[in-house]
């Protein structure tokens, strides 16, 4: 906070350099936690060079200690665990991609670097922040080089990441233009496109879904199984990544009677003070659980029965509470009894529209507004014949707004609500369009506003202690998986398995601040139980059951994935055979229990069928086929079919492919910025083995 101090004193620049900061939170999601120093241990390797927890820890540290020192901000577990990933995919994307920026010879000159910053070329993160645009909108590079400047200065940790993240972005930006500038498209390539949109079959077809019979219909015994095993183990879409699975249950750490009265009692006690401070912003902001002071109108039937009619009708400065409203406990001092003044109107609305201009629309309602002038009883009328407001339920009530504030509409309605006298009717020019308003009562309401102190019921120590105690019984009792799941039934809980936690992943399905229960995960020997591990206001125990090697799969770990191929392939064998020399499509439909089913113009670029299945590869069988011509069984990925072709329409001889080579280029360049780093890192290879220490 020293620094914001200096900077608000020698610049007036505070509220920049939040701006500023808020841009380089928002380039990298950072900023969020505090690491432990540890040895050098090698918490991962990108090809064969190493990254060290010093060097990474170093980073992160710098990035917090910046976060809180120089911006005053809190750090919690979650934003802890946000820097710590952005500053290992920064450190990634350093080792995979820099060696191929400097090898392309590309650099950042102090003036490029300059020019990004308060420039010709300010960057767009930087451009639209309103703190750094001067009156006309625009950026200003004074502003740019005073924020830069007073960051230099007060912030340097900052700026030095600042720096270092915007010079590394803008290298990486001069890589991956050189590549989409080096992707090529051909009038070969650019005429295939054409003719997959423009090349259209329309046929009837016969499908027999896979799901359309019970899998139980097709058993799958264990010989099977390892024959599918074999042909397809080493398939990439089934390589398998290093993981662990886990089973838990959860003992939640929930406040007791005795927690809730002791809450109750810290703001009973909070009561004498509350009525007797003279600053009720400072009481509130020191012993409100939200640390924030706000006057608020108290609703009615917010409190209990007894709390509400005394908050109802207690007089300026007086304190009532405790109450409870839903986990929490609250007193509130009646700070004042403001008088609101409402009004009551109806109106008629034209919007203006590109069919109806303003200029149409300003002489329909000086018509309607002469009219209603002459004869109010035909208001009703003319609501439901032209107006266009739904929010005024025109027919129903005639376009009547009920008692509304000042705060509630737009400044021109509230205007001609407000100013003009009971019985006024005007036109009232607004951004939705002309209104004709009619004024039908005015009048003042008290508003009761109260400021409020709360406290959460949350549980204690010992109760804490208590939860603990209960969820390491049931750890140190239970030996084996068999055991923790009945011990777990046995007494209510549920056991919740975890199939697959991967050494990327940093949260487990159902648990708050899962950290400490990864570690563990990642550590654990298979079979033996955790001890508690604290997890948000929970305890969890769990057990280790399974670890799966990056690679080749075992057939334990994708037995239920091939039981299923091997039930479909079974499916479609079967049915291709009883499919098999039928070409009458009804005869066939009426067999199989199914509808015959027709595409029309569908092309070749299209792999959906009616129905909504993808079938690239049937798609491609049935453009092989010639008109009138009927298709032996195709077997599909969601079913077998048996197509018969009605008309192939070749596609006419394409006049400019220019048109279509500009728009394969266009998607083929769109796939550089989310493809060439993921294609870079696969390359070299990234091992992530910060879940041993985190």
């Amino acid at each position: 906070m020293a620094v914001i101090g200096k900077i608000r004193e020698r610049s007036g620049l505070l509220l920049v350099l939040v701006g500023g900061a808020m841009v380089a939170f928002i380039l990298t999601d950072l900023f969020s936690g505090r690491g432990s120093g540890r040895q050098d241990q090698v918490l991962g390797t990108v090809g064969d060079e190493e990254i060290g927890a010093l060097e990474f820890e170093r980073r992160a540290n710098d990035e917090i200690e910046s976060y809180r020192n120089d911006f005053g901000q809190q750090v919690n577990a979650q934003m802890t665990e946000q820097v710590r990933n952005t500053v290992w995919q920064e450190m990634v994307k350093e080792r995979v991609m820099l060696g191929q920026v400097e090898e392309a010879g590309f650099s950042l000159t102090k003036a490029e670097y300059d020019d990004i910053r308060f420039g010709d070329n300010i960057l767009p993160e930087f451009k639209g922040q309103p703190n750094f645009q001067g009156e006309d909108g625009q950026p200003s590079p004074e502003k740019l080089q005073q924020y830069f400047s007073s960051v230099q200065l007060n912030a340097p940790v900052y700026y030095e990441i600042q720096k270092r993240r915007l010079t590394q972005n803008r290298l990486y930006s001069k890589y991956t233009t050189l590549v989409k500038k080096s992707v090529f498209v051909n009038s070969a390539q650019a005429k295939d496109d054409y003719l997959a949109k423009n090349t259209k079959s329309s046929f009837n077809f016969v499908a027999k879904r896979y799901d359309s019979e019970p899998d139980s219909l097709y058993p799958v015994d264990d010989k099977d199984l390892r024959r599918y095993y074999d042909q397809h183990k080493t398939e990439k879409k089934y390589k398998q990544q290093a993981s662990r699975k886990f089973e838990y249950v959860l003992f939640p750490v929930a406040p007791s009677d005795a927690d809730r009265a002791m809450t109750q009692q810290e703001l009973n006690d909070l009561r004498d003070a509350f009525a007797a401070s003279t600053n009720d912003s400072v009481f509130a902001v020191t012993n409100s659980e939200s640390r924030t002071y706000n006057k608020t109108p108290y609703t009615e039937g917010n409190a209990d029965k007894l709390n509400d009619s005394l908050i109802v009708n207690a007089s300026v400065g007086a304190v009532i509470g405790p109450y409870q409203q839903g986990e929490q406990w609250k007193v509130v001092k009646v700070a004042e009894l403001a008088d609101v003044p409402e009004a009551r109107v109806r109106h008629i609305l034209l919007s203006t529209t590109k069919d109806k201009t303003e200029d149409v629309q300003k002489k329909v309602a000086d018509s309607l507004l002469a009219v209603v002038k002459r004869d109010r009883s035909k208001f009703e009328d003319l609501v439901v014949k032209f107006s266009e407001d739904p929010g005024s339920n025109t027919k129903e009530k005639g376009g009547v707004y009920d008692w509304f504030d000042k705060k509630q509409m737009v400044p021109e309605f509230t205007a001609a609500s407000f100013d003009e006298k009971v019985g006024a009717i005007t036109i009232a020019k607004t951004t939705y369009g002309y209104h004709i308003v009619e004024v039908l009562g005015q009048r003042t309401r008290q508003e009761r506003r109260v400021v409020t102190v709360e406290r959460t019921m949350k549980p204690s120590p010992a109760t804490f202690k208590e939860i603990y105690k209960k969820a390491n019984d049931f750890s140190l009792r239970n030996t084996d998986l068999d055991m923790f799941k009945k011990s777990a039934e046995e007494q209510g809980l549920q056991v919740t398995p975890v199939d697959e936690l991967r050494g990327d992943m940093r949260y487990v399905p159902g648990l708050q601040d899962a950290n400490s229960v990864i570690t563990w995960a990642n550590r654990a020997e298979v079979g033996k139980l955790s001890e508690p591990i604290q997890s948000g206001d929970n305890y969890v125990v769990g057990i280790l059951t399974g670890i799966r090697e990056e690679g080749i799969p075992q057939m334990e770990d994708v037995r239920d994935v091939f039981t299923k191929e091997v039930v479909k392939e079974k499916k479609g064998e079967a049915w291709v055979a009883k499919m098999q020399g039928k070409t009458d499509l009804n005869a066939l439909a009426t067999e199989l229990g199914v509808s015959q089913q027709t595409a029309t113009d569908l092309t070749l670029s299209s792999f959906n069928l009616p129905g909504g299945s993808n079938e690239y590869e049937v798609v491609g069988q049935i453009f092989a086929l010639e008109n009138g011509q009927t298709s032996v069984p195709l077997k599909g990925e969601s079913g077998v079919y048996v197509v018969s072709i009605t008309t192939k329409t070749p596609a006419p001889e394409p006049q400019d492919l220019n048109i279509d080579k500009a728009s394969l280029l266009q998607r083929a360049q769109s796939r550089v910025d989310g493809g060439l780093f993921n294609a870079l890192q696969e390359a070299v290879g990234v091992k992530d083995d910060r879940s041993k220490f985190y």
